[in-house]
């Protein structure tokens, strides 16, 4: 595998979101690439990350929460809850997770009256190092949060950095093989 030098970045937001939701279902194909052509020809991600610019209000919230978001990237869906967010799966390549806090308390001299303001707490993203795309990448997410989300939604953004690289024939049937198959453990 050689890197060509291109690059690629892919951003915009996932649809309007329910928390509690069970997203891996649906999740939202951000690269369709076909290779048909030149099978010598893929790519990698060299990173990615995710976020809410919504505040607590626009979402829903009415009260303070704490609330999480898991996200991950793929080359294939992944239908099954037991296989999402599972690094045994070939077709996962990326996971990441955000805490987020809504609360008065932190910011109070800097909070407009009746409004919560929410801060990013902590980000977390990982890669599987060995992966190549050659024909789709997907993300997808879950919210979860406390009783106050039940009826919160969100809309989440994205980035995606991408590299273009050139391999062989082999490592194409190889690498077209792996972002297909499931779980290893099985």
């Amino acid at each position: 595998m050689k890197k060509t030098g291109k690059t690629l970045t892919l951003s915009g937001q996932l649809p309007r979101r329910q928390f509690q939701q069970q997203l891996f279902r649906d999740p939202h194909t951000v690269l369709e690439y076909s290779n048909v052509l030149d099978i010598n020809r893929a790519w990698k991600v060299k990173s990615f990350a995710t976020w809410i610019q919504e505040t607590p209000a626009e979402m829903g919230f009415t009260g303070e929460c704490y609330f999480t978001v898991d996200c991950q990237l793929s080359t294939d869906n992944i239908p099954s809850n037991l296989m999402w967010n599972n690094a045994g799966d070939n077709r996962a390549i990326g996971w990441g997770n955000l805490a987020y806090n809504a609360n008065r308390a932190a910011y109070k001299p800097m909070t407009p009256a009746g409004e919560i303001p929410r801060s990013l707490d902590n980000s977390t993203y990982w890669l599987h190092p060995d992966h190549v795309i050659q024909n789709k990448l997907t993300i997808s997410a879950h919210a979860f949060g406390s009783n106050e989300s039940e009826n919160a939604t969100y809309v989440l953004n994205y980035i995606v950095e991408l590299e273009e690289v050139e391999i062989s024939p082999t490592e194409s049937i190889v690498f077209n093989i792996k972002s297909k198959a499931q779980d290893l453990e099985t």
